[in-house]
């Protein structure tokens, strides 16, 4: 007994600490955020994400947030900081499309994790965007590594509608939230069929019913007086969350692996007309065609191999087989404390014959596109400059941001495992620079 008391009270010094040193590292971000929006990027390698590709030997003028100009031998004019990039190259700003980035801190530690409820009649209508803590350490973490943006979805509990995601920017200032509301999150295969009373066919009849309810309540809601009895499959506020979804606002994003699941799933859309994102879609290559054919993008780790009974033919080369049939390709990975290990599953899928600039899409404006997010996602005149100078290939597990940009300010490389490094390690001698990113 006296063993787990001592335990938990150093778990909570633990969390406490961890608090504490967020606070600091914010602070300090905050004073050393550059007031400076005006930079040329010279002699880059420039990974567009549009029809240009990559250019080589590239300039790129970031002007009052935004991406001004790109060219060879641009001139800098008064108030623009020049940054020499010869042999580095240059991205988008990486976003990935399926984290709890903000929601759970310690998932061993309750009071820190927000990304689910079991409050009944909290399904669709469930929005994780009130409970998104910009003061996390793991936003630091994840934009030191390039990751400039993120969709943050929530967890599934009891309903087999998760509720509504957002997309945030990863700002040291935490003015992060850029859209509320972008897309509908709902599970199927076994996880849906474990909040359907343990059949597949259950959960896909309350899907099919709730878009019914919604779609029949949104044409008779002026029908019906105050106070009277309502009976449909989903409290009125869980039915009223899915308008968006039928009006084809924002998509739906269904969890599922499984190749015969998939294929309901399409059929379902085509049914109640609402656009479908699938994610997991550990089968998804072998059906890669009927999804290419009802245009519905797939959100994918590349680097999950490992078969189960849903996904007994997931194979690492699946992102490449998607692409061949012309399917849409998200990439996420590495959870929340390592979103920006997305990276790592983009290089692993051109490991495995996946074009280099496709990889760069899936981790930037196929994910802006999906989900509606406008001005960012490609190196593009009048885009955001969100825009990450990489001292190598990005897709290389050995390279490291040396410059991040979120809306045309540099952001400071800094988190709470650096400064802890920077205290505890003094690194001395030839060997420091291994080490230590100055």
């Amino acid at each position: 007994m006296r063993l787990i008391k001592i335990g938990l009270t150093c778990l909570g010094v633990s969390v406490l600490s961890s608090v504490m040193t967020s606070q600091n590292v914010l602070a300090n971000n905050q004073s050393n955020i550059s007031a400076n929006k005006n930079y040329l990027i010279k002699n880059a390698t420039l990974h567009t994400a549009t029809a240009k590709g990559k250019l080589n030997n590239a300039d790129l003028l970031i002007r009052n947030g935004k991406i001004a100009q790109i060219g060879q031998n641009l001139t800098a004019g008064s108030n623009v900081k020049v940054i020499q990039a010869a042999n580095k190259h240059v991205t988008p700003g990486l976003i990935n499309a399926s984290t709890n980035l903000g929601l759970v801190e310690i998932s061993a530690v309750s009071s820190t994790v927000d990304a689910a409820t079991k409050m009944p009649g909290a399904g669709a209508s469930f929005d994780i965007a009130a409970a998104i803590n910009f003061r996390s350490t793991l936003i630091p973490q994840n934009r030191i590594n390039g990751l400039t943006r993120a969709i943050v979805m929530p967890r599934s509990s009891n309903s087999i509608f998760a509720g509504q995601g957002a997309a945030i920017a990863l700002h040291s200032t935490m003015q992060g939230i850029l859209s509320e509301n972008v897309l509908q999150a709902a599970s199927y295969g076994a996880s849906g069929a474990g909040k359907s009373g343990g059949s597949r066919a259950a959960a896909m009849q309350k899907l099919a019913q709730a878009l019914e309810d919604a779609r029949y309540l949104r044409k008779n809601e002026n029908r019906y007086l105050p106070g009277f009895k309502w009976e449909f499959s989903q409290s009125i506020a869980d039915l009223k969350a899915l308008y968006p979804v039928l009006d084809k606002k924002i998509p739906l994003v269904i969890s599922a692996n499984r190749a015969d699941d998939i294929l309901r799933l399409i059929q379902l859309a085509k049914t109640h007309r609402f656009n479908l994102v699938i994610s997991g879609g550990g089968e998804a290559w072998t059906v890669a065609k009927e999804l290419a054919d009802a245009k519905v993008p797939v959100i994918i780790d590349p680097i999950r191999n490992l078969p189960s009974f849903e996904s007994l033919s997931i194979r690492l080369d699946g992102a490449f087989k998607l692409y061949q049939a012309g399917v849409k390709l998200l990439f996420s990975g590495g959870g929340s404390h390592n979103a920006y290990l997305v990276r790592q599953s983009a290089g692993n899928a051109v490991a495995y014959g996946l074009p280099p600039e496709v990889a760069i899409e899936a981790m930037t404006i196929n994910t802006a596109e999906t989900f509606g997010i406008a001005n960012y996602g490609q190196l593009e005149v009048g885009m955001d400059a969100d825009v990450v100078v990489w001292d190598g290939d990005p897709l290389e597990v050995t390279s490291n941001p040396d410059v991040v940009f979120i809306q045309g300010q540099k952001q400071p490389l800094v988190s709470r495992a650096t400064r802890l490094r920077d205290r505890y390690w003094e690194l001395k001698g030839n060997h420091q620079q291994a080490f230590k990113r100055q």
